[in-house]
């Protein structure tokens, strides 16, 4: 792990965080885009909501 982490800040440091930040929206909308295109089924409803209902978010 220790590698691979060393690896990615490597690649990193090629960049400016003006330029880092702009990949970063860049990568955010293509997520989003995906994410609004996604057809949610039965299955994927029920287990969102036994997520909800499991987790802190609603209490």
């Amino acid at each position: 792990m220790n590698e691979l982490i060393k690896q990615f800040l490597e690649f990193r440091k090629q960049f400016t965080k003006k330029q880092w930040h702009e990949i970063n929206q860049l990568v955010d909308s293509r997520f989003n885009k995906k994410a609004a295109e996604l057809q949610l089924d039965d299955e994927d409803i029920q287990i969102i909501s036994n997520m909800i209902e499991h987790s802190k978010i609603m209490k």
